[in-house]
């Protein structure tokens, strides 16, 4: 088990929203998003619907939120937040673009600034469609691109090349652990040296992941909730201290989620879907946050809403 102390400060991770209350007409309160980021369509973008000045004005929107959602971040003392993965949409059909946009890396390196001026860890989390061990060259060709766009941000806003600001996905498809190292292994450093690898519900348990992690260094991201579903016979406390191993002296990032509350004895789909706040966290996770050894992505619904009150319910102090 991991005995580092990483310092006074404690983390949950907000990711990628962060909500604020909006009243209706009715007078009834709900909470939105704060964050306005735009998106752009691909099938309108084959058709020729968007403008260069469109997708650059995109662009420059969704970095200027995250300008603007970081004083939010430091106000409520959150130190660790996941990126959206849709900052810079289609990027890899407009990459030149954005790489000649003086602006754009302007901002992103005032943002990047701004994260580390306040001490705020960031890490990002590819989609579904990034997998490094497809039976398909194509796949693979893609999933490259996509993890390097996540890399070349975070070179923009001058993050070291390290798990710290991780780039985290998961194994893949089943059964291709050569696949997955060989791929992993062909990253460029900037890539690679950020990547992480997430245990999840039936492809990749931790004890698989450590097949990947002793050919290539790449640390794994121990997910509890995930580890309910595919244990690879391995007890909770074993899993996550196989998991923190991995990290060295860098500290350790996990995931937390619970099951959607009256869906406990549900099917697999159902036990799978989030709630919107964390009302159990295993035993050995809490003790962990607690003594300040580990950063944990929050996978509430609730988001930073979810992540105030976990700290108020389980004393945690950041």
């Amino acid at each position: 088990m991991l005995t580092s102390d990483f310092g006074g400060r404690m983390s949950l991770t907000v990711c990628c929203q962060w909500l604020e209350p909006r009243t209706k007409r009715d007078g009834s309160i709900v909470y939105e998003n704060s964050v306005d980021e735009n998106l752009l369509q691909l099938g309108a973008f084959n058709k020729g619907k968007y403008s260069q000045e469109q997708i650059k004005q995109t662009y420059l929107h969704n970095v200027n939120e995250l300008l603007k959602l970081v004083p939010k971040l430091n106000a409520a003392n959150i130190k660790s937040f996941r990126m959206s993965s849709n900052v810079l949409p289609l990027f890899e059909f407009n990459e030149e673009l954005a790489k000649n946009n003086s602006e754009l890396l302007s901002k992103f390196k005032l943002l990047g600034d701004m994260f580390k001026k306040n001490d705020i860890r960031v890490t990002c989390h590819p989609g579904q469609f990034a997998v490094i061990s497809s039976d398909s060259d194509n796949v693979i060709a893609n999933t490259i691109k996509e993890l390097n766009y996540h890399a070349w941000m975070f070179d923009q806003m001058g993050f070291e090349h390290s798990p710290y600001y991780a780039i985290n996905i998961h194994g893949g498809k089943r059964g291709n652990v050569e696949r997955a190292i060989a791929t992993i292994n062909s990253l460029p450093e900037q890539t690679r040296k950020r990547l992480t690898l997430e245990n999840d519900e039936s492809s990749y348990n931790v004890l698989e992941l450590l097949k990947i992690h002793d050919k290539t260094g790449t640390p794994i991201v121990w997910d509890s909730h995930h580890h309910t579903f595919n244990t690879g016979n391995m007890d909770v406390s074993t899993a996550c201290g196989e998991a923190i191993k991995t990290w060295g002296n860098i500290k350790p990032l996990q995931h937390l989620s619970n099951t959607e509350i009256g869906m406990e004895n549900g099917s697999f789909t159902e036990r799978r879907k989030h709630s919107y706040y964390i009302s159990y966290i295993p035993d050995i996770q809490k003790e962990l946050i607690l003594e300040n050894k580990v950063d944990v992505d929050v996978e509430a619904k609730g988001k930073n809403l979810a992540v105030l009150k976990m700290r108020n319910d389980f004393g945690i102090i950041n």
